[in-house]
């Protein structure tokens, strides 16, 4: 194998996350370049790039013989190496500090020494002992001497940097480490906080100061900053467990401590396996501390029998563990663990450290991490001193009862037939008070989800009344039966309900006759019979019934019109009298669902006035919470999102949208939650929250399945979460969520978009030096726009693969994409269709390309000619700015020509 392979290895290695797979690339080059003969200052720089990656890669224990080699290394032949790899040294001394203390088999001796000889060492070179405090600050803290790590913290603060200290991130967060453990939490945010405001480019940073700052946030009652950095810091440390093992106990013990245990079982869930090959004991020992506190905290709740997934890990099969022996496993491990670095260092520190950590205290009860989490509903308002109390009179109690349950207010009305029943205790009424009370309970039962127990009253209401000879009330009550069985599939439930409308019509009052018919009229229209069920209601006299029976009826009435697909206008003009009768019932239920149906009705109604849809909108969402239904309010606040994103209106539609995320949460209705997702996140995006977007995209794609998300919506997230991913600068995940939209879209329906979305996945794996990827892509886009007959966008396509070729190194495929594009471009020209100036420009892009290729694989005239054509074409194109740049291709083209 040549030199040249070993070198390619380690380049592609270089270009690999940090990680296992990076640092057996590296290990691969290091052997390669062993055999093939490589220099000793080649090896040398090899193993100092294999000392970072086990570093940042998870494996700190195998840095040590790296680090101490290339050490060796320089010692023998400081010249050879430079003062480069002098600095390098000196930086990784800090590493070797660290990670000496993480493991309770080496004796602290020789921390001790090698932090004597750093210190040695930069003071020979000249240096700031600064980074030499910080390191003897961490290592007192460790073993518990408070004088000492004070000590060591006044010197570190008081001593200037230079440039052998660690970045402006990193300090900060160091020091606030130290504040924290003293528990100075106020004077840790003063000193970490006012770097977030610049612009922090360590590998470590900004999450390692997040980190460091989220339980001073949380002590210090600064609650949102807490649950923000543990977001933000947690999305960074998930995707690389095996070198942020102890950070993620951070954040189980920040869990632990706000009472979202459902969110920190989640995470132990996806990191326990880690402990298996955890990048230090220290690490594990963190970890292990704060899960068992985590599992603690749940069996305070009643959550110990709770199971535990423990996810496959290496040759570790998947299984599941009870939570209390879990917890007592990893307790258990962390006093271990503890007793052996005390026992090396002489001291009870550890073992002290792990006790308190274990009996922390949660500091509230619940936080809240993001604005769609679910909270409590809304208590119902309290009852005014002039609240109408219960009457000691029996039948008035039954009046009473019975307005109440119209104007919804269920639970005054519940309580008033309790105090029914207590009156009627020690005699029994008179059969038709007995019939209210049984007709009552029917109706109770029908509203709580009960039909036979719905049933079973009203046949006793119907038996009591007809001993009573209140022949009115039992044709009422059996057509509440036969609405009752019609809904269960008995057949004799509709022949109830019409003999009930034909009595009723001939004996009953308004009111009877109105909620008769709309009961039947309901029963026919979920049956499909919309025409019966729209005859029946516009003949029933509802302006001679109460307001509330009118309103309820008049909705029912403009439900069948949609249903039937009568013309909007017809549905709008019912609507707005059932907005007027449920303004004058005075009932908010009613006046909220009148409103709200309505404003919907005037969003899709042609040259309705638009604001007319926000006023009754608004009028519903004006209605008190607690006295709105559940999913009525979600409803106002999705659709209130809704309108908000079509108008563009992002950051004001996100407020609204959380609430409905939140309120459908808090009722269980996970799918309505899914769907509520959907446009929260296309509000978070649009509003360029591009973190929150891909956060609650991402919980939306882990629902779609459950929730049955339609493919729009499937779409939606991966457009919004391939962009947000782009923007955090998470390109691969971002490249794989472009690839997903482009399966999901069908190309019948949308060609254009299928190309455009190529072109979308070719640019971001431009980006990422994945060009052979992006040509696959540009091709794809051009497939797309020849089948359209687009020719000029046939020919971009092709020009832009021959570019991503020609990065790939694959020169000659990208002559031959480059020509291709050439010859589409004559097709275009050809048409009418396409102007001059945008030929002429087009046709330079593709020279000028051109020359970009074959400069450097090919004579050089060649390339001067391509740049020379372009110089020309831009110019004929009037584009001075593209003229001038290809005028400075040729011109370097010519100096390499004379130079040859």
């Amino acid at each position: 194998m040549s030199g040249h392979d070993w070198r390619d290895v380690a380049e592609r290695a270089s270009a690999l996350p940090y990680g296992r797979a990076r640092s057996t690339a590296l290990e691969k080059a290091l052997q390669l370049a062993s055999l093939d003969g490589a220099d000793e200052e080649e090896l040398f720089w090899l193993r100092m790039s294999l000392t970072q990656a086990y570093k940042y890669g998870g494996e700190p224990a195998r840095a040590f013989a790296t680090f101490t080699r290339c050490l060796s290394a320089f010692d023998a032949a400081p010249t050879r190496y430079g003062p480069h790899a002098n600095h390098q040294l000196l930086w990784q001394f800090k590493w070797m500090v660290v990670s000496l203390i993480d493991f309770p088999e080496i004796p602290l001796d020789r921390t001790r020494a090698v932090l004597d000889d750093m210190e040695r060492r930069y003071r020979e070179g000249g240096h700031s002992l600064h980074a030499v405090h910080g390191l003897r600050c961490r290592v007192a803290r460790h073993l518990g001497d408070v004088a000492a790590a004070d000590a060591a913290f006044e010197l570190w603060r008081t001593t200037a940097r230079d440039e052998t200290s660690d970045c402006e991130g990193c300090v900060p967060s160091g020091m606030a480490s130290h504040l924290v453990w003293r528990g100075a939490h106020e004077e840790a945010i003063a000193v970490a906080e006012p770097v977030l405001s610049g612009r922090l480019t360590c590998i470590e940073q900004p999450q390692g100061i997040l980190t460091t700052l989220m339980e001073p946030y949380l002590r210090t009652g600064r609650h949102d900053a807490a649950a923000d950095a543990h977001r933000r810091t947690y999305r960074v440390h998930r995707r690389q467990e095996e070198h942020y093992l102890s950070s993620i106990g951070d954040h189980l013990f920040f869990c632990a401590l706000t009472g979202n245990h459902a969110r920190g079982l989640e995470i132990l869930e996806r990191h326990l396996g880690a402990l298996d090959e955890p990048p230090s004991p220290m690490d594990a020992m963190d970890f292990a501390a704060s899960a068992a506190l985590l599992l603690d905290r749940l069996a305070a709740a009643g959550h110990d029998g709770l199971p535990v997934r423990r996810p496959a890990h290496g040759d570790r099969p998947a299984a599941e563990v009870g939570a209390t022996e879990l917890r007592d496993l990893l307790r258990a491990h962390a006093y271990e663990t503890a007793a052996r670095f005390d026992a090396r260092n002489g001291t009870t520190a550890q073992t002290d450290w792990v006790r308190a950590h274990l009996a922390a205290e949660p500091v509230v009860d619940s936080l809240a991490l993001t604005e769609y989490a679910p909270r409590p509903r809304p208590p119902a308002a309290a009852a005014p001193p002039s609240v109408e109390p219960f009457a000691e009179d029996w039948s008035e109690l039954l009046e009473q009862a019975e307005r109440w349950w119209r104007g919804r207010q269920e639970e005054r009305a519940r309580a008033a037939w309790r105090r029914f029943d207590e009156l009627t205790a020690d005699g029994e009424p008179p059969a038709w008070a007995r019939g209210r009370r049984a007709e009552a309970e029917g109706r109770m039962r029908e509203s709580d989800g009960d039909p036979a127990g719905a049933a079973e009253h009203y046949r006793a209401a119907a038996d009591h009344y007809a001993a009573a000879g209140r022949e009115p009330d039992r044709r009422r009550t059996l057509g509440r039966l036969g609405a009752v069985l019609d809904r269960s599939g008995d057949p004799e439930g509709l022949s109830l309900l019409e003999r009930a409308v034909a009595y009723l019509d001939a004996h009953g009052d308004a009111d009877d006759r109105a909620a008769s018919r709309a009961r039947l009229a309901s029963c026919l229209a979920e049956r499909g019979e919309f025409a019966r069920a729209r005859t029946l209601l516009e003949e029933t006299d509802l302006d001679a019934a109460g307001p509330d029976l009118r309103a309820s009826a008049l909705m029912l009435l403009a439900a069948v019109l949609g249903a039937a697909d009568t013309a909007h206008e017809d549905q709008e003009a019912v609507l707005a009298r059932a907005r007027r009768a449920a303004r004058e019932s005075g009932v908010a239920e009613l006046v909220a669902d009148a409103a709200y149906r309505h404003a919907c009705l005037l969003r899709a109604l042609d040259g309705a006035e638009p604001e007319a849809a926000w006023r009754a909108l608004d009028e519903a969402a004006a209605q008190p919470a607690s006295a709105v239904p559940d999913g009525l309010r979600v409803a106002v606040a999705l659709t209130r999102g809704h309108w908000l994103c079509e108008e563009r209106e992002y950051a004001r539609a996100v407020a609204p949208l959380a609430e409905a995320v939140a309120q459908a949460t808090a009722l269980g209705a996970e799918p309505l939650a899914a769907h509520a997702r959907v446009p929260l996140a296309r509000a978070y995006q649009g509003s360029g929250r591009h973190f929150e977007a891909a956060e609650v995209a991402e919980e939306a794609v882990a629902m779609e399945e459950a929730a049955r998300l339609d493919v729009s919506d499937r779409m939606v997230l991966r457009e919004v979460l391939a962009k947000a991913l782009t923007e955090l600068g998470e390109l691969d995940d971002a490249v794989a969520r472009w690839e997903e939209l482009i399966a999901l879209h069908d190309p019948e329906q949308e060609p254009d978009l299928t190309a455009y979305l190529h072109a979308d996945a070719a640019r971001l794996l431009e980006r990422l030096d994945r060009n052979a990827e992006a040509a696959e892509h540009h091709a794809a886009a051009a497939a797309v726009w020849e089948a359209l007959e687009e020719p000029s966008m046939v020919a971009e396509g092709h020009q832009r693969r021959a570019m991503a070729l020609k990065r790939a190194g694959d020169t000659e495929a990208a002559l031959a994409a480059s020509r291709l594009a050439e010859q589409w471009l004559d097709r275009a020209a050809a048409a009418p269709s396409l102007p001059r100036t945008a030929e002429l420009y087009q046709r330079g892009t593709i020279r000028y390309g051109r020359a970009l290729i074959l400069w450097g694989s090919a004579p050089a005239a060649e390339a001067a000619a391509e740049a020379a054509a372009a110089v020309e074409l831009f110019g004929e194109s009037a584009d001075d700015s593209a003229a001038e740049q290809a005028r400075r291709l040729l011109a370097a083209i010519r100096e390499d020509e004379d130079a040859d």
